[in-house]
């Protein structure tokens, strides 16, 4: 993974290229925060596998 510094770009778009990278990194950050909470919620409209019916 390249780290996006000011250093790494030298044109005038760097502040427009780190609003974008900021974004992306923000909404990675969500999506990871989402995926924890799915995985550490409670498992209530689940079925046990016992009581599947058909099984």
């Amino acid at each position: 993974m390249v780290v996006l510094t000011p250093t790494v770009f030298h044109t005038r778009s760097t502040p427009w290229a780190m609003g974008w990278v900021a974004i992306l990194l923000g909404t990675l950050a969500v999506q990871l925060l989402l995926m924890l909470v799915e995985h550490l919620a409670p498992t209530v409209d689940r079925p046990e596998p016992d009581n599947v019916p058909g099984s």
